[in-house]
């Protein structure tokens, strides 16, 4: 059985996760510019045998797709066209938010929140996903 994978788009940074083989856990892997993100996610595919993908969605307070929705789409897309794998769609609401307070929480100083905060976020959009599943 092979891992899945969970990512925080974002317009400058791209948050990675994994989770374990039995697919219960999911934990932060990397955080990547946007500008190599694909390379890096392709990379981390081969390496960690992703055998799915689940992109956070930012949508609104309403469940509507937010502002940036088309640019996540578009990058779901050039996810799955590249790798070859299912790239499914996860709500993002609030996974910045809470990925923040639980690294201030444990005591994660300000410099270092700054450098993984995308990656735990990655983790909770995909922790969620696995819940559900």
């Amino acid at each position: 059985m092979g891992r899945l994978m969970g990512i925080d788009y974002g317009t400058k940074r791209v948050g990675i996760a994994l989770s374990d083989p039995t697919h219960l856990i999911a934990s932060p892997l990397m955080v990547c510019d946007r500008e190599t993100a694909i390379d890096v996610i392709a990379g981390a595919v081969r390496a960690h045998d992703v055998e799915s993908i689940v992109i956070g969605m930012p949508n609104s307070l309403s469940g509507e797709d937010g502002p940036s929705a088309a640019a996540a789409r578009a990058f779901a897309s050039e996810v799955a066209n590249t790798t070859g794998l299912t790239v499914e769609v996860e709500d993002e609401r609030f996974t910045s938010v809470l990925a923040e307070r639980s690294m201030i929480e444990s005591g994660t100083k300000r410099s270092d929140r700054r450098k993984s905060l995308d990656g735990v976020a990655a983790a909770l959009i995909l922790q969620s996903y696995l819940d559900r599943q």
